[in-house]
């Protein structure tokens, strides 16, 4: 649905009571009887060019108050389809047994989601992937984390100092060494992730969301966003 703003609203009230106002000065001159009163309306209808310029200024300031209104609603419209462009897709997802994960996953795979293990350090598959896209979670497809929030952190493994969105990932407390860390899961299938840490970028959000590359599915970012994104770039480089 389009939307005016309230400022649009205020123009359009003020040249509505001008209009009002306009029409009760004609009614009340052309309904004198004094001879005073027909002077009045004889000089009115003397000077009946004043009164087109009145007609016609009112007439072009509504035009343009529509015109506006339309323009605005036409932007909200635009910017409203560019949001759903936006818009992230979640895949439908079937809860799966442990045995039909073990013939979806790979080996090491169905040992970091499902047995919480650790993959090796720099020897994984997104450490150092520096292309831009979504991060979404091996078992259900659900989005967990962008390449816009991901950082080099050292660690040999992804890391992120932001979700992105705070309910698609679980915490809990991990005591599988011998200080306690957060365990961090995908909120909707319960896979296991890694773990989060507070030593992240202080500029952002200070949180170093430290992942297993083999709990993640990389999607690219699409060619159409691609080009939009290069293009917006392009046109903040020139002003």
């Amino acid at each position: 649905m389009k939307t005016i703003s309230s400022h649009t609203l205020a123009k359009v009230t003020c040249l509505l009571s001008a209009i009002a106002l306009v029409a009760c000065f004609a009614a009340s001159v052309n309904s004198q009887d004094s001879p005073t009163g027909s002077a009045i309306g004889k000089g009115n209808n003397d000077d009946s060019g004043n009164g087109d310029f009145f007609t016609n200024a009112i007439s072009g300031a509504v035009s343009d108050t529509a015109s506006e209104a339309t323009s605005s609603g036409k932007k909200s419209a635009d910017e409203s389809d560019e949001d759903e462009e936006d818009e992230i897709e979640e895949p439908p997802y079937t809860p799966k047994t442990k045995s039909e994960l073990q013939k979806m996953l790979t080996p090491i795979q169905f040992k970091v989601t499902q047995n919480e293990e650790t993959e090796p350090a720099f020897r994984n598959k997104y450490w150092d992937n520096k292309k831009e896209g979504i991060y979404r979670c091996i078992v259900c497809g659900q989005s967990l984390f962008s390449s816009d929030t991901k950082y080099k952190s050292g660690t040999g493994w992804p890391s992120f100092y932001d979700t992105i969105k705070p309910d698609h990932v679980g915490l809990k407390s991990d005591f599988h060494l011998f200080y306690p860390r957060k365990e961090v899961h995908c909120s909707r299938c319960n896979a296991h992730l890694g773990h989060v840490f507070d030593d992240g970028p202080k500029e952002t959000t200070g949180k170093r969301y430290c992942m297993n590359s083999a709990a993640m599915t990389f999607e690219p970012l699409s060619e159409k966003k691609q080009a939009g994104a290069k293009e917006s770039d392009k046109s903040g480089s020139d002003e």
